[in-house]
C-alpha cells in the first residue's frame, strides 16, 4: 500500500492551502469513478485501502474491500433513490466528492470525512 506516501502528501497540498473545488458525484457518474478501482485513502490520520470489482451501471448494491491497520473488511454500500451511498449501520446517505485533481471525499452524517486518490 502507498499510503505510506500518501499521508505526508495529502497534508502538504492541505497545509499548503491548495484552493480545491470539490463537485458532489451520484448515480452512474460516481459508479465510473470507482469500479473496477482501488484507491489510497486517509480517515482522520488512519491510512486505508478501498477497492471496488466491475459494478454494474444499475446496480443496487456495491460490495466493497477495505484494508485497515493491516484487516480486510469486506462490506457493501447500498445505491439510495438520490444516487448516493449508504451503508454498513451508518444508515444515512454518504456525500462523495470529486475535486479537479480526482480526488474523492467521503463524508459521512456525522461529519467525518475520508480523502481517497486512486492507485
Amino acid at each position: 500500500m502507498k499510503s505510506a506516501l500518501f499521508v505526508p502528501l495529502l497534508t502538504g497540498a492541505i497545509l499548503a492551502g491548495l484552493p480545491v473545488q470539490a463537485a458532489e458525484i451520484t448515480g452512474a457518474d460516481l459508479i465510473d469513478q470507482i469500479t473496477g478501482k482501488s484507491f489510497d485513502c486517509v480517515q482522520g490520520d488512519i491510512p486505508l485501502e478501498w477497492r471496488f470489482d466491475d459494478i454494474a451501471q444499475d446496480a443496487k448494491t456495491i460490495p466493497y474491500t477495505a484494508v485497515v491497520r493491516g484487516k480486510t473488511v469486506e462490506a457493501e454500500y447500498e445505491v439510495t433513490s438520490n444516487g448516493r451511498l449508504s451503508s454498513d449501520g451508518y444508515g444515512a446517505e454518504r456525500i462523495v466528492e470529486r475535486a479537479p485533481d480526482g480526488t474523492l471525499t467521503v463524508t459521512r452524517a456525522d461529519g467525518r470525512a475520508m480523502t481517497c486518490i486512486v492507485q
